[in-house]
């Protein structure tokens, strides 16, 4: 027969376990969440914000989506980018709607691009936010603008071969 003692702990014993398990779980979804990315959301306005963000300074807007294959393939460009060249402004900006923020988040994630700029479109009219980025652009993405500290930009819709990045940002940054 059990004593007091171990009768007590052999009904505790489940609640100790429950107790272990839930402050497992809630370190573990602290960690999830402190890897993710910061998303901000674009709205009417967030363009301009931007740019007083960055006087004086060059950056690379690169609009994407997570539907977009060709954005997909450039994101370990841009990740490779961001390592070797920590001088430059990246924001990545995604075209998709806030239902779309988890799988946002996980993809850039995933290609190490949290610490980047990172913001996503949040507003009922996306072709107003679009025609705030330039009113030539129709959508298409990828959409990448070389910009200078000037702000005088170039955007460039589809993807771009590597070397034409680098030089684009070489230029930018002169």
């Amino acid at each position: 027969m059990f004593t007091l003692d171990e009768n007590l702990f052999i009904m505790k014993f489940p609640k100790i376990i429950v107790a272990l398990l839930f402050a497992a779980l809630q370190a573990t979804s602290l960690t999830a969440h402190a890897d993710s990315a910061k998303l901000k959301p674009f709205t009417s306005g967030s363009y301009r914000q931007l740019l007083d963000a960055y006087t004086d300074k060059p950056l690379v807007l690169m609009i994407w989506s997570v539907n977009c294959t060709s954005c997909r393939k450039k994101m370990p460009v841009m990740s490779e980018l961001r390592q070797r060249m920590p001088e430059v402004n990246l924001i990545m900006l995604a075209t998709d709607d806030a239902s779309a923020s988890e799988q946002v988040d996980s993809i850039l994630t995933e290609h190490k691009l949290k610490q980047t700029d990172n913001w996503i479109f949040a507003d009922a009219n996306p072709q107003k936010l679009r025609y705030e980025i330039d009113p030539k652009w129709y959508g298409e993405v990828p959409r990448t603008y070389f910009i200078d500290k000037n702000h005088q930009r170039i955007g460039i819709s589809g993807s771009i071969p590597d070397e034409k990045i680098e030089a684009m940002i070489k230029t930018i940054l002169n």
